[in-house]
């Protein structure tokens, strides 16, 4: 089953102790150890009082890693008008001294309510986005599989993702599933949206997924295929591919409402289209585009979870975010009502240290 994202609203100093606990349990669900689980309740905790103390529509976001063992937990608020507890040089947004580019633990200036994070963490990242507030990424890593000690693998791609189910609901009727070639890199990304929500959509999501992971090399139109075949007898979903190869080219298929991009520092740089129908019951022949030459942008995949109106227009700082908090920060502010969502970013493939 693809992890489903934990949200907890931060209304008050009392969320910090829900976002703990709702940390601890997702690290022990997902497999995480040791002192991983504490290490994940002290970071949701503090990141949840911090919220509480200098931001207004917050909520902690707590989301299994997509590439390996680990957990990204993730805070985004927005900063209060001058009125609603700020003065009117802002001394009152969270944390005091960020800039749109404060990243620790080499980011400038003093951030004294986070600044336990950063040995908590094994990696953090923090940005303020004009008109939108701050948002902080307190990421901990579980040991790579097959790789002694822990070490980090030769070269992987930074990956950020959410999937949420609608409010009250346990089931998500949105999936996504990764691919990265062992050979030479080529990723592969789905995301799957099941008609409607519930237990019936998230199960034509989850036959997506596993049509995925059965043959995820395969040519595009034909993975299209495959997961056609595998989601009939089912309610059906709309289906979106992406894959960036090792030259630079991003080529994409889609059936049905899942969006698909790619962005970068300068804004949206590409919106690629999607053919009609529903995957299952009415597809059409697929097929795929190609964009010869990403730039090295970032890849992103939506459900209509997110307002595909954001696009349009996004505004100073939001893709210009590192790939861990784009997802969240986009779904925070563009979610749909009454629908589950789900958001994965892929930057491009970076060597490890």
């Amino acid at each position: 089953m693809t992890a489903v994202t934990a949200r907890v609203p931060v209304d008050d100093d009392g969320a910090a102790r829900a976002a703990a606990r709702a940390a601890r349990r997702t690290a022990v669900e997902r497999g995480l150890t040791g002192e991983l689980p504490e290490r994940a309740a002290a970071c949701a905790g503090e990141l949840a009082r911090v919220l509480a103390r200098h931001s207004v529509r917050g909520a902690v976001y707590l989301q299994p890693s997509a590439l390996r063992p680990g957990l990204d937990i993730v805070a985004v608020g927005t900063d209060p008008a001058p009125g609603d507890g700020a003065d009117a040089d802002g001394a009152g947004r969270w944390p005091s001294g960020a800039s749109p580019e404060a990243a620790a633990p080499h980011g400038p200036g003093p951030l004294p309510d986070l600044e336990a994070l950063r040995h908590l963490a094994d990696d953090f990242v923090l940005r303020a986005v004009p008109g939108r507030g701050t948002a902080v990424c307190a990421r901990l890593r579980g040991p790579a599989p097959g790789v002694p000690g822990g070490a980090r693998e030769a070269a992987v791609p930074d990956v950020g993702v959410l999937r949420l189910p609608v409010d009250g609901e346990s089931s998500c009727g949105d999936a996504w599933a990764l691919e990265v070639a062992p050979g030479d890199g080529t990723v592969t990304a789905l995301v799957a949206d099941g008609l409607g929500h519930g237990p019936a959509a998230a199960e034509a999501a989850e036959r997506a997924v596993g049509a995925f992971r059965s043959s995820p090399g395969l040519p595009l139109p034909q993975l299209m295929r495959a997961v056609h075949e595998a989601l009939r007898n089912t309610r059906g979903a709309a289906v979106g591919l992406l894959r960036r190869t090792p030259d630079g080219a991003v080529g994409h298929c889609a059936v049905g409402n899942v969006r698909a991009y790619v962005v970068g520092h300068d804004g949206v740089r590409h919106r690629f289209g999607a053919q009609p129908g529903v995957v299952g019951w009415n597809m059409p022949a697929p097929t795929a585009q190609r964009l010869p030459d990403a730039h090295g942008g970032t890849l992103l995949l939506h459900s209509d979870g997110v307002d595909g109106g954001w696009a349009w227009s996004p505004g100073p700082g939001l893709t210009r975010l590192p790939v861990p908090l784009l997802p969240v920060v986009l779904a925070h502010g563009h979610r749909a009502a009454r629908d589950d969502v789900t958001v994965l970013a892929v930057a491009p493939a970076r060597r490890s240290p």
